[in-house]
Order: structure tokens, then sequence, then C-alpha cells
């Protein structure tokens, strides 16, 4: 199995998010997945936010539409020209796409963040072309299942960390079944022991940004210099294998097509 210090992307990560270890460990399989896809145009970003994601993906690519909630991420990603046009939308609700307009559609870890999933699919359908592809990158219901703190800290992660659909494969078959998207595929990734260290990291690091509650590891995070946190995050993270077998994974990649 493949790990952390092997990905091309690993120290790209690093550079972006030197102070935010959990984000960085976060990506690598979802950019290694996702930089791995072939996009039928016309392609939308779905959830695409500053549109960094989508650069370290196809840097090579024109991404055609992307959406997002909020207009300041649109106005970043435009800046950098990641795709021809972005529209400032609520994925839970109609966004402003034509029937069957588009090829592929993907989505990098911010579908379960949106509370009307069943909205939000049937959203996904509407605009795909009959044989049109869908991808997202998820973390699934095993990342909880095997969560390394108390339940108390579970919960609390999980007030400030909007996890709204952490499905397991049936449960994410069933949704996307329902609204014509068949064919449903899963590559997984983060195996249980690269997963715990994902979640400790997380609770801790997300806890601090979104919250402020410092803690002193953390805030070894604020002072110091950056650098010093990347060699501690090398040596740290780089040995953990990211790739998963099948049903193995706290995460996955989702893959699926418009019925025809």
């Amino acid at each position: 199995m493949a790990t952390v210090r092997e990905s091309r992307f690993w120290e790209p990560l690093l550079e972006k998010y030197g102070r935010s270890p959990s984000i960085a460990l976060c990506r690598v399989p979802e950019v290694e997945y996702l930089s791995q896809l072939r996009l039928e145009p016309p392609v939308l970003d779905h959830c695409c936010g500053d549109g960094y994601i989508a650069g370290l993906c196809f840097p090579d690519a024109s991404i055609d539409v992307g959406a997002d909630l909020s207009q300041a991420a649109l106005d970043e990603n435009m800046a950098r020209g990641r795709h021809v046009k972005t529209l400032c939308a609520d994925a839970g609700k109609r966004m402003p796409l034509d029937d069957a307009s588009i090829g592929t559609v993907f989505n990098n870890s911010g579908i379960e963040h949106i509370e009307n999933l069943e909205g939000a699919v049937a959203e996904i359908a509407r605009v795909l072309r009959p044989g049109g592809q869908l991808h997202f990158n998820v973390l699934n219901s095993r990342y909880f299942e095997w969560w390394p703190h108390s339940p108390d800290a579970l919960a609390d992660y999980r007030r400030y960390q909007p996890f709204h659909h952490a499905l397991d494969e049936a449960g994410w078959t069933a949704v996307l079944s329902r609204h014509g998207l068949t064919d449903v595929r899963f590559r997984n990734y983060f195996p249980r022991p690269t997963a715990t260290v994902l979640a400790d990291y997380d609770y801790r690091y997300s806890a601090f940004y979104a919250r402020r509650r410092l803690s002193p590891a953390v805030g070894l995070t604020v002072v110091a210099p950056v650098e010093t946190l990347r060699r501690r995050w090398r040596e740290r993270f780089g040995g953990l294998e990211w790739e998963a077998a099948p049903g193995q994974g706290a995460g996955f990649l989702v893959s699926a097509r418009r019925a025809r």
C-alpha cells in the first residue's frame, strides 16, 4: 500500500497547509484519486471553494463551471483562473444550470456537509447528461466507528465539524440509486491506523481553527516557524499508508453514472 511520503502531492499540500496538519494529511488520497479521473466535458466542480484542489489535480485542464455557496471563495477562485465561470449557489437547492448539460461532476469532501443531501443528489442527476459521471470524495461511517477518543469528544467534534452524512457503501448506493445514478463504485482510502491518526489530529486542530480552543500541542503550531512544522509532519505522517483495501477505508472516492 502506498504511503503518504510517496505521494507526489504531499509536498505541495504541506506547502499549502503547513499549520493545518490534518488537512494536509486528509487531502493526500483525495487528490491522488481525483487526479486520475478522466473528465468528460462540460465539467462541474461541485462545492469548488477557492479552486486550489481543482488546480492541483487538473493543472492543465480548463474546468467549465465551479459552484460554491461562498462568494469570497469564488472571488479567490476566479483570481486563480481555475474555472471558466463560477456560480454562487446552494448545492442543496436548484442550480442555475440546464438539464442534462454537464458531462462530469466532481466534489471534493463537500457533499457530506450539505444538509439537504437528497436535494443535492437530485440536482446533480438533473444536470448530468445520460451516461455522465459523478465522482466525490467523502469520509464514511468507519471514520466515526474507529474514533480514537471518548463518545463525548466525538459528540463535541461533530458539533463543529458538521458531517451530516457519514454513510457506508450501502447507504451511498441507496441514495444515488434513488436519483437514477447507477454503476456505483468505491475506491477506499485511510486504513484504520491512519484513520485514527487523522481523527486525533483533526479533533485537536479543527477545534482550534473552528473555535479557538487552544491546547499546548496546538499552541506550538501558532508560534513555531512553518518549516519546523513541516519537518514534524513529514516525520509523523510520512510513513502512514493512505491506500486501503475494499471495505477497509475510513473514506472513499465514490463514482456513479447517470442512467441512460
